[in-house]
């Protein structure tokens, strides 16, 4: 198999994962800024669902678009995106900014790009053995 030919074979799965990425973005600001509380809720604390939801952002960006683009900085995009929502609920009815909040989007999104790294060690491994 060419280089080429193994690039055409792993572009489905970036262009599905970049788009769950960006889904779970949607999702994330819609549950953030919406009057009403979210929808979707684990049935914990709400710390638990911030968790959650920037770890499951964090790892779906850093599968998406590490290759192209540092670590470092989607692991910024993602807290920044945390903190401009955090910041726009001063002007959503009935929600306030939350710095507790925003600790655990960066907590979640540190988790998430920990997650990437034992991805992406398997994956090197996995290659090497096969």
């Amino acid at each position: 198999m060419t280089h080429i030919d193994s690039i055409l074979l792993r572009t489905p799965n970036v262009l599905l994962v970049r788009t769950a990425a960006v889904c779970a973005a949607v999702v994330i600001a819609f549950a953030s800024l919406s009057p009403q509380g979210p929808a979707i809720q684990s049935g914990l604390s709400d710390k638990v669902d911030h968790l959650a939801a920037y770890t499951v952002l964090m790892l779906l960006m850093a599968l998406g678009w590490s290759h192209r683009i540092g670590l470092g900085i989607l692991l910024g995009a993602a807290i920044g995106f945390g903190g401009l929502l955090e910041l726009l609920q001063a002007f959503s009815p009935g929600r306030q900014p939350d710095w507790a909040d925003l600790a655990v989007n960066s907590c979640g999104a540190l988790i998430g790009l920990a997650l990437a790294f034992l991805v992406f060690r398997q994956r090197r491994h996995g290659t090497r053995a096969g």
